[in-house]
């Protein structure tokens, strides 16, 4: 019989990364005076409702996309079907955060060309995002405050 004790393994955090990225941004979003609400669990297509208040400007839907350490995984379409959409690319990094949480915003359309896609052509709807792809776009807040193209209605 084996006696020696088998190591305990160290716990993960409890929270996923992706809810962990929208709850920074919208208090990064909070503190930076924008409103932000965050989009139901089953929302597809975005994760935050972001505004000023007073500017006249719709609420703009924000699709936030986390890391602990890029690139990102991406949706090929989400660049052709909404290039007026804004995306937030956030690293978290490890779990011991000593390192800030870093931030890059970007309409889809300014780095459609940017995402890399795999050449063994498995790939044909997903890519990934770098971090060199999207270091032009660190902290661009004012992404957000643009209007945002109306949306044609569906029905």
């Amino acid at each position: 019989m084996d006696t020696k004790a088998k190591p305990e393994k160290k716990r993960r955090s409890g929270i996923p990364t992706g809810n962990a990225g929208e709850y920074f941004v919208m208090g990064e979003l909070l503190r930076r005076g924008y409103d932000a609400q965050l989009a139901d669990r089953n929302t597809k297509g975005y994760d935050l409702l972001v505004g000023r208040a007073g500017d006249g400007l719709d609420m703009r839907r924000v699709q936030v996309k986390t890391v602990r350490a890029p690139p990102w995984y991406v949706r090929r379409a989400d660049f052709t079907d909404l290039p007026d959409q804004v995306t937030v690319y956030v690293i978290i990094g490890k779990e011991d955060a000593k390192k800030p949480v870093r931030y890059f915003i970007a309409r889809n359309g300014d780095v459609a060309e940017r995402v890399t896609v795999p050449a063994t052509g498995n790939w044909p709807a997903n890519g990934f995002m770098s971090q060199r792809a999207v270091m032009d776009f660190a902290d661009n807040w004012a992404a957000l405050d643009a209007p945002e193209p109306r949306r044609k209605r569906r029905g």
